[in-house]
């Protein structure tokens, strides 16, 4: 079988090598396609894939990533063109889904659509607006609508402070996206779920109110039986936005004594996964794709 992994960087970054190595392990032969190499073609009877001058002829692909800080344009052709791919063979995550998960808004709003428990938030280009939420919520976290890792993330208690950060964001043609600061105990969930199995999962304990392994963090394994809850709330969630795997954040709030689903990503990191919890995301990622292959 011939499994491509599809980026859009000139060296494959650690996740991608690791899942070309997955893939190579099983026996199988891997290719790694680059987002903005590849084009498609309608033909008179077919859709076709080139990479660069050469056709595209694999049997499955695994979809990491296709480009960060891309225009409308660029990201909906390559968009597109991935979606043309997963027309002809499985693609995991499928391009359409990805593109939920990559806007923080939308993938909130889906979830909240289809009753999943979700921080109240707000998304704007009004500085007043941003203002008002935060005076009335007390403290907020800014997010970049489009992000990973914990990065640009910022706890903001002003809001006067919250009306400047909108205010410079719409006078560069940029939203603003804000969430309701949750009291976390110290921590917070991180759940990897392939399929419609959780293969692992973890509490990320910190003295910041930043969680993320990126940003510190120490990851501590946890089981179903200690905790269903945020078990639970993953395969909801993946289930409802149509993905194959996916890291999925939930928190508990002091406050309401209530559980949250924070974010889903759909191009997950896995190395403080499998640190805590000595699971090989990879491998069993790519376990799954071929099964679907085979179906």
């Amino acid at each position: 079988m011939k499994i491509a992994v599809v980026e859009y960087r000139k060296i494959p970054p650690v996740t991608t090598r690791e899942l070309i190595e997955a893939i190579e392990r099983r026996g199988h032969n891997s290719v790694y396609l680059k987002a903005h190499l590849l084009d498609a073609r309608i033909t008179s009877d077919d859709v076709k894939i080139y990479h660069g001058s050469e056709l595209v002829e694999i049997d499955a692909a695994l979809l990491r990533n296709f480009g960060l800080f891309l225009n409308i344009d660029t990201f909906l052709k390559r968009l597109g063109v991935l979606e043309a791919l997963a027309s002809k063979v499985p693609v995991i995550n499928n391009p359409s889904a990805t593109l939920v998960t990559r806007d923080k808004w939308r993938c909130l709003l889906r979830l909240h659509l289809n009753k999943l428990p979700v921080p109240e938030t707000i998304v704007t280009e009004n500085p007043f607006s941003a203002m008002r939420f935060t005076m009335e919520k007390k403290a907020v976290v800014y997010k970049p609508i489009m992000g990973s890792l914990g990065l640009g993330s910022t706890l903001i208690k002003d809001p006067d402070l919250s009306f400047q950060v909108t205010r410079s964001l719409k006078n560069l043609g940029l939203p603003s996206y804000y969430q309701i600061y949750l009291e976390k105990p110290g921590y917070d969930y991180r759940v990897f779920v392939v399929g419609e199995n959780v293969i692992g999962a973890m509490k990320r304990i910190s003295n910041s109110w930043k969680t993320n392994i990126a940003q510190g963090a120490t990851g501590v394994p946890i089981k179903e039986a200690e905790d269903p809850e945020p078990f639970k709330l993953a395969l909801r969630a993946i289930k409802v936005l149509g993905l194959d795997y996916a890291g999925v954040d939930v928190a508990y709030d002091a406050k309401t004594s209530k559980y949250y689903v924070l974010e889903v990503n759909a191009f997950p990191h896995w190395e403080g996964l499998r640190k805590a919890t000595g699971v090989n995301p990879p491998d069993i990622i790519v376990d799954y794709l071929v099964s679907k292959v085979k179906k």
